[in-house]
C-alpha cells in the first residue's frame, strides 16, 4: 500500500477482501458450510428435547424452561430458544407457498412447522450456542448467517421428501429450533413422514 498526500493506494487483492465501508468481506455461505455437518447437525441430533416437555415447561415458567432446556444469545436479552424434536399429526398443510408450513397437533396444542424455502425469523441461529455476534463485523453479516442457516435447514428438511404427500392426517416426525413465542413455531431441520394419512 502506498500513501501520498493523505491518499492511500490499496492493491486490488486487498480491496477484494473488504466491502465499501472498508470492513473485511464475509462469506456467510462458507461460514455456515464449515459448521453445518460438523457442529449444527450433531447438536440438533444430540441435544433436541421433546417439544411436549418444552411446551409444558414454558406454560409453567418461561424463564425456568429456558434455563433448563434453552439458549439465549445474550443473557437477559431476547427470547429463549430451544432445540426440539417431536411427532404429531398434520392438521393443515400449506406446502405450495414460498413460506410453506405445516400445522401439527402436539399434546393438544397446535405447532407450526416452517419448512421453507422462505423461513421467518432467526430462531435457528439464536438456538446455537457456538454462533454469536462477536464472530462477525455487523448486523448485516449476522443476518446473512441466519439466512444461510435457514436455507440449509430447508434443504435438509426437504431431502428425500415428497411435499405433496404431507397432507392433513399424515403423521410427521421433526427436529428443529423454536423460540418461546406464542403460538409455537419451529424452524425445521429434519422432517420425516410417518405412514399413511389417517382417514
Amino acid at each position: 500500500m502506498l500513501v501520498a498526500r493523505g491518499i492511500a493506494v490499496v492493491p486490488d487483492r486487498e480491496v477484494a477482501r473488504t466491502d465499501l465501508a472498508g470492513n473485511p468481506t464475509f462469506d456467510a455461505k462458507q461460514f455456515v458450510a464449515s459448521l453445518w455437518v460438523s457442529r449444527v447437525l450433531p447438536l440438533m441430533q444430540d441435544k433436541a428435547t421433546d417439544i411436549g416437555t418444552v411446551l409444558q415447561a414454558l406454560a409453567k415458567d418461561p424463564d425456568a424452561a429456558g434455563r433448563s432446556y434453552g439458549h439465549r444469545p445474550r443473557a437477559g436479552d431476547g427470547p429463549w430458544n430451544f432445540i426440539v424434536r417431536g411427532e404429531g399429526r398434520i392438521k393443515a398443510a400449506e406446502t405450495t407457498l414460498r413460506h410453506a408450513t405445516l400445522s401439527v397437533e402436539i399434546d393438544g396444542q397446535d405447532v407450526e412447522l416452517q419448512i421453507g424455502p422462505v423461513i421467518f425469523g432467526t430462531t435457528l441461529r439464536d438456538s446455537l450456542p457456538f454462533i454469536s455476534f462477536d464472530e462477525v463485523v455487523n448486523q448485516i453479516q449476522f443476518a446473512q448467517v441466519s439466512r444461510e442457516l435457514n436455507d440449509r435447514a430447508t434443504a435438509s428438511a426437504h431431502a428425500g421428501l415428497d411435499l405433496a404427500a404431507l397432507t392433513p392426517g399424515r403423521g410427521v416426525a421433526f427436529t428443529g429450533a423454536m423460540s418461546a413465542s406464542t403460538p409455537p413455531q419451529v424452524t425445521v431441520v429434519r422432517l420425516r413422514a410417518l405412514g399413511a394419512a389417517s382417514p
